[in-house]
């Protein structure tokens, strides 16, 4: 999911607001993939900034395709 919804954000709604996501994004599953070796039950904030990173990604860029179908409209 956050593959694709990446570029399409940073195409369609703002490049640097997409890689400041992306980068948090990154870190949070560094975070939790380190976690989970180490103490799985402090895994929680790593997950927490993985699911906040695609929740604003994927709706964004659905949004800001659609929006920009409604310009060309």
């Amino acid at each position: 999911m956050f593959v694709p919804a990446l570029p399409l954000f940073g195409t369609f709604v703002n490049s640097r607001i997409g890689a400041a996501i992306g980068v948090v994004w990154i870190a949070g599953r560094a975070h939790y993939a380190w976690s989970y070796v180490r103490d799985p039950e402090k895994r929680g904030p790593g997950m927490i900034a993985t699911l906040l990173g695609s929740a604003v990604l994927l709706p964004g860029a659905i949004v800001g395709i659609v929006l920009v179908g409604v310009r060309w409209m």
